[in-house]
Order: C-alpha cells, then structure tokens, then sequence
C-alpha cells in the first residue's frame, strides 16, 4: 500500500465575514429554510441499510435556476468502523453520535452529468451540485453573515468565487498556497504547488517502480484531527456542526478524487477510482497545556510556523494505523501557505507520503503519512468552500 500515489491532502476550510465578502463573492443569494421543499420519494417497507431503500427530493430556487435534487444516503465514504470522538485538555476522549443517514448524494433531476453531495441538518442544507454549466454551493450563512440567523444560508457560483491566491486590491499574486515536505536525510525540503482548474489527469508523486503499476487497494482510511482553533471557529464551539463540517469537505474530495486519472507521465496509461474512506474523526474542545520546553500541536498561545506544527502534529503514535492523518486548524501562516504535506522522494524505500512508516528524527519518532491544512489565508481571512475544494485536488 505505501506505493500507492501520493497525496498532499491539502485540504482548506471555508468561511467569511461580511466586512470581506466582496474579497471572495462576486455574487450570492440567501436561501430561508422556508423556501427549500423536502419530499420522501422512496420509503422501503423495512428497515434496510441498502443506499436506495430511502429517496429524497430537495428543491428550491436561487440563481435564476430551480433545482431538484434527487438524493440518497451516501455510502462508501465512513468506515464500517467509523468513529468520532472529543477530546478534552486532558487527553480524554468521548465518544460521539453521528447520524451517516444525514449526508446524501444524487443527481439533478432531468439533467445529465450531474452530481451531488449534500448534508441536511435541522433543516439547514449544504450542497455542492456540479453541472455542465458551473458547480453551486449553499452553505449556512452564519458562517459568513453576523447578521443573519443560524438557519438561512447562502448560494453562490463556483465561477463567482474571487481565490486567496489571485490579485487582490494589494496588487500582488499569491504564486502558492500549499507546500509539500521531502524528508532526505534530518533536512527537509520544501516545495510548492499552485492552483488550475479541477485536474482530471494527475502525475504521482510518490516512489514507484519504473514499471507499470497495478493499485490493489483503492481507499486511503483517514483519521481528521481538528484543533481547538478550528473548533471554536469554524465549528462555531459546536460539536456536532464541526464533525459534520469535515464529513461533508471529504464527502466533495473523495467524488473529484475517484474520477481523477493517476499516471507517471503524459505517454502512460493511468488508473483511475481511487479515493478514501473516513475511519475516525478527533475534535479537541480546549488547549492542551504543556510543561515548559514541551509542544504540542493544540496548545494555546504558541505562533507556529507551518512546518514546525506539521512536525509536532506528525509525533503522534495513533497515525500508524490510518493511511493518513490530517490537522485542521484556524490560524494565519507565513507566505499565505493554506496547507502542507510530507510527500515521497523518488528514491527507492524513501519515506513520506501516505501510508508511510515510521520515521527517525531528532529523537522523535515521525509518521510522515500526515498533513495539516488551515482556514486563514494570507489576509487573515477565511477561504471559502469552492477554495477548499480546489486547493484539496492539487493537493496530490
């Protein structure tokens, strides 16, 4: 499994403030709870776990366009031995509930090519609908707008998103948002990715052997680690909404993953189907305080720089068991870098990347199949959902 592709799980969170939304929206529409129509178009007689024992309809309007959503519950994407899990500033963990029934995918009825993953929870939709003319976001508005209440959300184009890393009223042009790390020896080397548009052919980063490879396993397990940042921010101090939140971004990545086609180079076959499957999600609620001269990767009050934190957070023993970890936090880094990795070097029984072995380093035993990602940009500010996606898919 560790030659399966590399993957630079640079995955981003959304968010905005209303003082910066035209930094991120050329435009968007509200959508009410009221204005959304639920209808169960399938009920089986009994009780089954089948994906199309239950269908569901979604409609509702917005951007001069009536959608209806034909949708069942997802399967695939959570582990048959999924947990989820918090975490105080002890260490102690509790177990958490999570309703699998609540995150849907489907199609747009009467439109071919189409596809959707959704999340409903009181009443609250977030989607991403993908169509031959643009992909459509709707997500909860409190995220975005102080002023308006906790159910309405907000719908936008994916083609009406203004990205972190395109001139902005400074002038400049970010020239990247994510790096990867090559571990050679004790010195790490750091380099960098840029964005396009969503990729559907993709060159492996990892070691291979010069011949054509055959994948055996198609999904990465992955457990999600959110820090306390990211709880008390993106996850509102809301427990439920922040293991939802990181369900449904995986939900989006896993669909571009599994159509992506994996290759060497431009004159080889590929492979195609690969993608992942959530084995744990970890949500710290509080700082977990340290002794002096002592880090940890959720402590408070430390300024970190990205590619110390990826280290700590890659200290942890429980990674072993998941082809990959990754760190979600909210805090601003140097460079205006949105996520890191460890990748392979393209020397044989190199270490890096997903699924990778323990690995030496100053004392300290590192499982370099890890990465982290952050929802401040180099502004400050949060990145939106469609920058999240597409900084995910060039993250391999």
């Amino acid at each position: 499994m560790h030659r399966f592709f590399c993957v630079l799980f640079m995955i981003v969170v959304y968010d905005l403030k209303i003082s910066t939304s035209h930094y991120q929206l050329k435009y968007y529409e509200i959508l009410r709870p009221s204005e959304i129509g639920h209808k169960i178009t399938k009920r089986g007689l009994h009780h089954s776990f089948h994906q199309f024992n239950v269908a569901k309809e979604v409609s509702f309007k917005a951007l001069g366009r009536h959608f209806r959503l034909m949708l069942n519950p997802a399967k695939g994407l959570l582990s048959s031995q999924f947990k989820a899990f918090t975490v105080d500033k002890n260490g102690h963990k509790r177990s958490l509930w999570v309703d699998k029934d609540n995150f849907l995918e489907g199609r747009v009825f009467g439109e071919t090519g189409t596809q959707v993953s959704a999340h409903i929870e009181d009443g609250v939709l977030t989607a991403a609908i993908r169509t031959s003319e643009d992909t459509y976001i709707v997500e909860p508005s409190w995220r975005h707008m102080s002023y308006e209440d906790n159910s309405s959300m907000i719908v936008y184009r994916g083609s009406d998103v203004k990205y972190s890393w395109e001139t902005m009223e400074t002038g400049k042009k970010l020239t990247k948002f994510c790096t990867y790390v090559k571990e050679e020896g004790n010195v790490s080397i750091i380099e960098d990715d840029t964005a396009t548009e969503e990729p559907k052919s993709r060159s492996k980063r990892q070691a291979i052997d010069p011949y054509n490879w055959e994948p055996v396993q198609t999904r990465c397990s992955l457990l999600l680690v959110a820090d306390f940042r990211f709880y008390e921010n993106m996850g509102g101090s809301n427990l439920k909404g922040t293991i939802n939140f990181l369900i449904s971004l995986i939900d989006r990545v896993n669909k571009i993953f599994l159509e992506t086609e994996w290759k060497d180079s431009e004159k080889q076959s590929g492979f195609s189907g690969m993608g992942f499957v959530i084995q744990e999600v970890m949500v710290h609620t509080e700082p977990t305080p340290v002794s002096r001269g002592e880090t940890h990767y959720n402590m408070a009050g430390a300024s970190w720089n990205v590619r110390d934190l990826l280290e700590v957070f890659s200290r942890n023993l429980n990674h072993r068991w998941f082809c990959l970890a990754h760190l979600f936090t909210d805090q601003k880094f140097d460079g205006g870098i949105l996520g890191l990795a460890y990748v392979g070097s393209p020397r044989r029984n190199s270490v890096g990347g997903i699924c990778s072995p323990g690995y030496v380093k100053n004392g300290y035993t590192l499982y370099l199949n890890s990465g982290l990602s952050t929802s401040r940009n180099h502004y400050g500010q949060r990145v939106i959902t469609r920058e999240a996606d597409l900084v995910t898919a060039h993250g391999d």
